[in-house]
């Protein structure tokens, strides 16, 4: 994945440019052929692929493609435009005899008319295209073709959505180098985990690639339709902002030691949650406006095959009470790793707490937006971490206030959820329903402390849950080709195989934990999407999932953390949780300022 704080681009392993939404992330894509094999596209003609750069996600990324004989190296990335638009730079360079390398670009068609070029300017429903670069043509078929010579120094070709780019091939290594500076110090700052790291990095980068710099705002993944049943009808629109995934950005900044990524991320929370009641309405576009209304793209075929292609999202309208708990869980992780609580966000563990005690009723769509409301148990279960942490919150930070009726309220609840466990320690997906209604959503009992970890409730319910539903390391979220109102049996849901190893490792069986965390590793991509099938190990569903990469990250944390615990004991857990969150207060006092990449400066084609 390729960003630029403003627009996303996914690469294939062959450098072409199957997938890119300018300018914004959530912008009418202007390459699409991801979702139709005859969709705009950018590619290299004649040329195979040799190796990439391992990275999944940042600004830029090298691809060694064969011509022949002959090795070119591809270098790509995404740069913002000084006064607004990004640039598609594609740098080219051989270590052979010189080269000509031809570049094809198709542009539009989605959603819209296709690129009608003049010259080298195209005009696309409510942006303008320019290639600046080599010599370019334009055949009948409106494809444009650009030949560029290959020598031992950079060779450009830029498309630039919004203003033409200066193709001076040097200062755009220049600019691409200095974007990839800034991309490593950002990283930099993290406090990575001991058990697989690079997992937590890679979080990193894509939570970073997958957010408007401008705004904040994180899109809950960069793309629309992939499929997560092929051929069926389970596609959607992500590229909006997600209460949840705001709170789990958060939780994970904090649990790695980013401070001033955490404190911008709680920020983007405040402006989803408002002042109204949340979590109704518990998403929003980039800009914090209400997210269009889900409706089919005509013309173009899917993934696969898999329609209808769908802009927009019905899910903006929902009641996701299983988002209290996260957001609070968020507030109270901030506070345990050196934030402090300003009267702004009191005020908003206050609201959603007294919301979260006075609403008896779990009816709601839930964590996995069903398109029907429910009486959840993931919607109790998301209602007592909100008090459970509202509770502790005042407790520390302020003690004067009135609580007792969320003390009242998360009793209440709790003794419901637990009523509802079944003989053989499951919970079902809603009240009421029977056995068949297994739900890895009830592992948030485990994970976040309504069950004890050592109550033979919690080992019962998280054996069950993974013996249930659980495909070698990956767990479905439910038992696939039920009745949730879609066609088509899903995979397995990446950010639930992640919690089975978290719950394990939480309830004291370490080894277990670590093992399928390794085994996890192993059968996942680097860049994650929302499920896999595990018989082929195929992703599925948008890609990459910020969430399947929140819940990796903090899986690994809590892997340190219970290696602590079973090492030295409680007593040595908190004294670690101490020293680091007096490290990290002084980080959060301190306040570091994100560093930035300079911006291109539009001007004249020179090349």
């Amino acid at each position: 994945m390729l960003a630029d704080g403003r627009s996303s681009a996914l690469l294939t392993p062959g450098a072409e440019v199957d997938w890119w939404c300018a300018p914004s992330l959530d912008s009418r894509p202007v390459l699409w052929s991801l979702l139709d094999p005859g969709g705009a596209r950018a590619t290299w003609p004649g040329a195979r692929f040799v190796a990439a750069a391992a990275e999944p996600a940042g600004p830029s990324s090298r691809t060694t493609l064969a011509l022949g004989r002959v090795r070119i190296e591809v270098w790509d990335g995404l740069l913002p435009i000084s006064g607004g638009g990004s640039a598609l730079v594609r740098l080219v360079r051989t270590s052979d005899e010189p080269t000509e390398v031809v570049h094809e670009l198709t542009a539009g068609g989605f959603d819209g008319p296709v690129a009608s070029w003049s010259d080298t300017s195209a005009r696309l429903v409510d942006v303008e295209l320019h290639i600046t670069g080599g010599r370019t043509t334009i055949a009948p078929d409106g494809v444009a073709v650009t030949r560029l010579l290959a020598t031992t120094d950079w060779t450009a070709v830029v498309v630039s959505c919004g203003r033409r780019v200066d193709a001076d091939a040097a200062a755009l290594a220049h600019a691409l180098g200095q974007a990839e500076k800034v991309h490593r110090s950002v990283l930099a700052r993290a406090r990575l985990p001991h058990h697989h790291p690079e997992r937590a990095r890679e979080a990193l980068a894509v939570l970073e690639a997958c957010t408007d710099q401008a705004s904040g705002a994180i899109v809950a993944a960069p793309t629309t339709s992939l499929p997560e049943a092929p051929g069926a009808d389970r596609q959607f629109d992500y590229r909006f902002t997600w209460l949840r995934d705001a709170s789990l950005a958060v939780s994970v900044a904090s649990l790695l030691g980013d401070a001033g990524a955490a404190q911008r991320h709680l920020a983007l929370v405040h402006r989803i949650a408002g002042d109204t009641i949340v979590p109704a309405h518990p998403m929003r576009d980039i800009r914090g406006g209400p997210v269009p209304e889900e409706r089919e793209v005509e013309g173009v075929s899917g993934w696969a095959g898999s329609s209808p292609v769908l802009v927009g999202n019905a899910a903006g309208d929902q009641i996701q009470l299983d988002a209290l708990g996260l957001l609070l869980e968020a507030v109270s992780v901030y506070l345990q790793t050196g934030g402090s609580l300003d009267d702004e966000t009191w005020r908003l563990v206050a609201r959603v707490a007294d919301q979260a005690a006075e609403s008896d009723d779990p009816t709601s769509n839930g964590i996995w937006e069903f398109r029907r409301a429910r009486p959840l148990v993931s919607a109790d279960i998301g209602r007592w971490i909100a008090l459970d942490r509202a509770v502790w919150i005042a407790r520390g930070w302020r003690p004067l206030s009135r609580r007792r009726h969320w003390k009242r309220a998360r009793q209440a609840v709790r003794d419901r959820v637990l009523a509802s466990i079944r003989p053989d320690g499951s919970l079902p997906q809603a009240y009421g329903d029977d056995h068949a209604s297994l739900d890895a959503s009830g592992l948030m009992a485990v994970l976040f402390g309504l069950l004890e970890p050592h109550d033979p409730r919690a080992l019962a319910l998280v054996d069950t849950t993974i013996a249930g539903l659980g495909a070698g390391p990956f767990l479905y979220r439910y038992p696939p080709g039920g009745d949730d109102g879609f066609a088509g049996s899903e995979g397995t849901f990446t950010p639930m195989s992640w919690w089975a190893a978290a719950a394990l490792a939480q309830t004291g069986r370490l080894d277990e934990a670590r093992a399928r965390v390794d085994a996890l590793c192993a059968g996942l991509p680097a860049l994650l999407a929302e499920e896999l099938d595990p018989a082929s190990g195929a992703s599925l569903g948008n890609v990459p999932l910020v969430w399947s990469h929140m819940e990796a990250a903090r899986t690994m944390y809590i892997l340190d953390a219970e290696a602590r615990r079973a090492r030295y004991g409680t007593a040595g857990l908190w004294a670690w949780r101490l020293a680091r969150y007096v490290s990290l207060r002084r980080h959060h006092r301190r306040g570091r300022p994100r560093p930035t990449a300079p911006a291109l400066t539009p001007g004249a084609d020179r090349s």
